[in-house]
């Protein structure tokens, strides 16, 4: 049997020309989809080996010694702050309790000369001051006695002499009446010694005028102007004696600071010698792994040179090196995954840390001959390492997208 298939005069109807036009439509939609796809530049996941290092530190004693005790081993893990290794520690103690010694002697000194510098600070402007007020209480006596008595002093002295004359004679004449009163019985004794002891003090007050009155109406002789003036010299040269100890004040002020500038020096050599006691311990800077260890007890060792080798494993680093063509699409913060042969099937993630600023040749122990002419940038993947299976040296695999 035989089929015939023609197209019905006037067409087909509209509702069928639907059904075909429409998917024609959309399968051309998605080829120009697929096409425009197709050029663009695809995301590509990049692939790099390299080889896992980690942050490490070359550790020296800084001063020189004999080793006592090596306290760690190649590949043990320590902590911030664990002791080393140690230096045989007494002759640094010595050095450390003899400038301790010094300093105490001389910050007992110090105490010594400041108590006797406040001391002189305190007497020797008095005594210089006594010593000013006496010479010119001696130069004013001087001066009266070389003057001689003005009239109206000796004038008033005799006046004054006069009337104690009066007063003696008063008193007198009393002491006489109460005596032959008491003789007759017309006074008591107590009314005559009272008459008596007037008498008696008119008597010494005349005289002590009389003399002030001769004293002055002679004048000054000559050796009382001498002996004032041998006085007046002693004065002067205590004065000067006291002004010449004034002088002490400054030397006293510049012991105590010459012994302070020695307390100072004292106290920087002990805390140079507490240095070099506490460096004859070595300790760890960081936790990590000794990786290397270079010396024994007995052994002898000299400043900087480095005995430990301590790595920080709690972060590790993963170096590759990328092609010019490609380094555009490393971006700093781009996560990586890291694999290692050691642990297959397990993934470390990681990040870009470092993009070197500059271009090298492909290192010798990284490509071929060939591949060693091209021209590389250096990047750095930061893996935290928290469980320490990362070790410097292992070969590792990077997969960046």
């Amino acid at each position: 049997m035989i089929f015939k298939w023609s197209i019905p005069r006037g067409g087909f109807p509209l509702k069928i020309r639907h059904l075909v036009i429409v998917p024609l439509i959309l399968l051309l939609a998605l080829s120009a989809f697929l096409y425009w796809r197709k050029g663009q530049s695809p995301t590509k996941v990049l692939f790099y080996s390299g080889t896992i290092e980690a942050t490490e530190a070359n550790l020296a004693f800084q001063v020189a010694g004999r080793v006592t005790r090596v306290f760690v081993k190649e590949g043990m893990a320590v902590k911030r702050g664990d002791p080393l290794a140690e230096l045989e520690r007494r002759e640094f103690e010595a050095r450390v309790d003899a400038v301790r010694a010094e300093l105490g002697r001389l910050q007992t000194l110090r105490t010594q000369l400041q108590t006797n510098f406040t001391l002189l600070s305190k007497t020797l402007p008095l005594e210089v001051a006594r010593a000013e007020a006496n010479v010119a209480a001696l130069k004013s006596q001087l001066r009266e006695l070389e003057a001689g008595n003005r009239p109206q002093e000796v004038e008033r002295a005799r006046q004054a002499m006069l009337a104690g004359v009066a007063v003696l004679e008063e008193a007198k004449k009393d002491n006489l009446r109460y005596e032959q009163l008491f003789k007759k019985g017309l006074v008591s004794e107590k009314e005559w010694d009272t008459a008596r002891l007037k008498y008696e003090t008119a008597l010494r007050d005349y005289e002590q005028r009389k003399e002030t009155y001769e004293v002055l109406k002679e004048g000054s002789r000559q050796e009382q102007i001498e002996m004032a003036r041998a006085r007046l010299r002693e004065g002067e040269l205590a004065l000067n004696v006291a002004r010449s100890n004034l002088k002490r004040l400054d030397m006293a002020a510049l012991e105590v600071e010459a012994i302070r500038r020695q307390e100072e020096a004292a106290r920087a050599e002990l805390i140079q010698r507490e240095e070099q006691l506490s460096q004859t311990r070595l300790t760890a800077p960081f936790d990590g792994i000794i990786t290397t260890r270079s010396i024994e007890p007995g052994e002898v060792v000299t400043p900087n040179r480095y005995v430990f080798s301590l790595a920080d494993l709690n972060r590790v680093e993963l170096k590759i090196f990328v092609e010019e063509t490609t380094i555009g699409r490393i971006k700093p913060g781009q996560r990586a995954e890291v694999t290692v042969d050691t642990f297959p099937g397990k993934v470390y993630h990681g990040f870009v840390s470092y993009i070197s600023p500059e271009a090298e040749f492909t290192p010798k122990y990284i490509q071929t001959r060939k591949e060693r002419v091209n021209l590389v940038y250096l990047v750095k993947i930061t893996v935290p390492n928290p469980q320490k299976e990362l070790k410097p040296g292992m070969p590792a695999d990077a997969r960046l997208e």
